[in-house]
C-alpha cells in the first residue's frame, strides 16, 4: 500500500513539474510564433491565417509569461481571428472572437471598432 502511494505521489509530482515547465515558453520562441502567425494573417490565405492565429492563441492562452512581450498579444490575436472570419463572410464565427478580444484587452475600456482601428494601424506599421 505504501509503495502504491509513493508511486502515485511520484507520478503526480512528475506530471505537475512537466506542466509547469511547459507553461514557461521562451521569449524568442514566442516572438517567432507571433511573427509567423502575423505573416500568415497578412500574406497567407484566410485558412492559413486562421490556422496560424488559432495555434498562436492556444500558445498564448497556455503561457503564463506571454505578457512580457506585450499585454495585448492575446487580445489582438483574437481580434485578427475575428477579422479573418469576417473577411470570409462568417459574422457568426467572428463575433465570439471579437468579444474575446474585447474582454482580454488590457488597458482602458475599449470597444470593438476601436480595437479594429488599433490593430489595423499596428498591421500597417508592420507591413
Amino acid at each position: 500500500m505504501n509503495k502504491m502511494i509513493k508511486l502515485g505521489l511520484f507520478t503526480l509530482g512528475s506530471v505537475v513539474s512537466s506542466v509547469s515547465i511547459a507553461n514557461e515558453i521562451s521569449s524568442d520562441y514566442l516572438k517567432k510564433e507571433i511573427e509567423l502567425a502575423h505573416t500568415q494573417y497578412i500574406q497567407g490565405s484566410i485558412e492559413s491565417g486562421l490556422y496560424a492565429l488559432q495555434a498562436l492563441a492556444r500558445i498564448l492562452e497556455s503561457d503564463s509569461t506571454s505578457s512580457k512581450l506585450g499585454p495585448n498579444n492575446l487580445s489582438f490575436t483574437y481580434l485578427r481571428i475575428g477579422l479573418l472570419h469576417e473577411k470570409a463572410g462568417s459574422d457568426s464565427k467572428a463575433k465570439p472572437y471579437f468579444n474575446k478580444a474585447k474582454s482580454s484587452y488590457s488597458g482602458k475600456k475599449i470597444e470593438i471598432p476601436q480595437l479594429k482601428e488599433l490593430v489595423s494601424k499596428l498591421d500597417e506599421m508592420r507591413s
